[in-house]
């Protein structure tokens, strides 16, 4: 039975409807990927979010690192420190004392690139994993022996002094675009484990859950690097006629001997089994080394390098590459901007 007090009631309701269809039209909710004029829908900007540490602040979130501090081996600390009798202690010190303020003309440039950076996504329709808020930090590098750049968790090293070297030159603006890039993959692996499975698979390497354990022999030549925080993810290489499922580690082929010396000088992958045996292969050992992680790249010490390098490229440089004629492995940069545009 349909009373006068129920037909007040739905005449209210009706009138509700119409109202909050009105509201909607308004702020432009129409038909999907169309605005409220019936054009089509602007990709979502880009947005990188970040901030600059001063001094004291940079130093103390450098020190905060204990995990990585405690993965050093002896050959580390020989190496960081100039000497066979360097301490942890006296490492962190002279760590700490590395740490600079930016000048204001510093930041300014740093923003105007990452604004660059993430307008060029936003026109390419590429859209970023969730990136928690990036921190720079500004050292004077010694205490990585003299890398341009490096990352921990979201912390983002620059070189003071280079970047002001780059300031005012055109020619350097590319390049500064691709070394925040590069950075920045390494901090969107971290808060995004599904894109770093999915960039990884590119160069045919799989990510387990647990870290490998990284035998003596390797141990004893090994170099921490602060962009690979797990060796948790490993590719089946050609050695010896024999297929050999390996994960990859930063060693030295040999060791530190005198003041001068630096690690990146004898740097090499090292092959290591993922069955636990006490042994490991160089990279040339490989059949098959170019052929999974491309040559796009040189800086191919672990695939979290070769990818940041990749994708890098990707970014300030776009499909035509460094020197203008495209890559040797395009796919691999094809791969990137497919997942990029699919969340688009």
């Amino acid at each position: 039975m349909f009373t006068g007090k129920s037909k007040k009631a739905v005449i209210l309701l009706l009138a509700a409807a119409i109202a909050l269809i009105a509201m909607l039209a308004g702020c432009g909710l129409g038909k999907s990927g169309e605005d409220a004029g019936g054009g089509t829908a602007q990709p979502k900007a880009v947005a990188i979010d970040h901030r600059y540490a001063a001094k004291e602040e940079g130093a103390r979130l450098l020190l905060d690192n204990e995990e990585y501090y405690a993965g050093f081996s002896r050959n580390d600390l020989d190496f960081r420190t100039q000497s066979h009798t360097g301490t942890m202690e006296e490492y962190r010190l002279f760590a700490k004392e590395q740490v600079l303020d930016f000048t204001d003309r510093q930041k300014e440039y740093l923003d105007e690139h990452l604004e660059s950076i993430a307008s060029r996504m936003t026109e390419k329709g590429y859209t970023l994993p969730n990136l928690d808020q990036i921190v720079f930090i500004s050292t004077t590098m010694k205490e990585e022996c003299d890398v341009l750049a490096y990352t921990h968790g979201t912390q983002i090293y620059l070189d003071g002094a280079t970047i002001e070297s780059y300031i005012g030159n055109s020619e350097k603006d590319r390049m500064i675009e691709y070394v925040l890039a590069h950075e920045l993959f390494h901090c969107l692996t971290r808060c995004s484990p599904e894109f770093r499975a999915e960039m990884y698979k590119l160069i045919h390497f799989k990510v387990q859950e647990k870290d490998f354990e990284i035998p003596p022999s390797v141990m004893e030549y090994f170099i921490s690097n602060p962009d690979v925080e797990h060796h948790n993810a490993y590719a089946t290489f050609e050695i010896d006629g024999e297929n050999i499922d390996c994960f990859m580690a930063f060693i030295t082929t040999k060791h530190f001997e005198k003041e001068g010396d630096r690690f990146f000088d004898c740097a090499a992958a090292a092959l290591v089994p993922i069955d636990g045996r006490d042994t490991y292969f160089l990279s040339d050992q490989a059949a098959n080394f170019d052929a999974l992680l491309g040559t796009n790249t040189g800086y191919v010490l672990d695939p979290e390098e070769c990818m940041a390098d990749n994708f890098g490229f990707l970014i300030a440089y776009g499909m035509e590459g460094p020197d203008g004629n495209g890559y040797p492995n395009p796919e691999i940069i094809e791969g990137i901007e497919s997942y990029l545009k699919r969340g688009s």
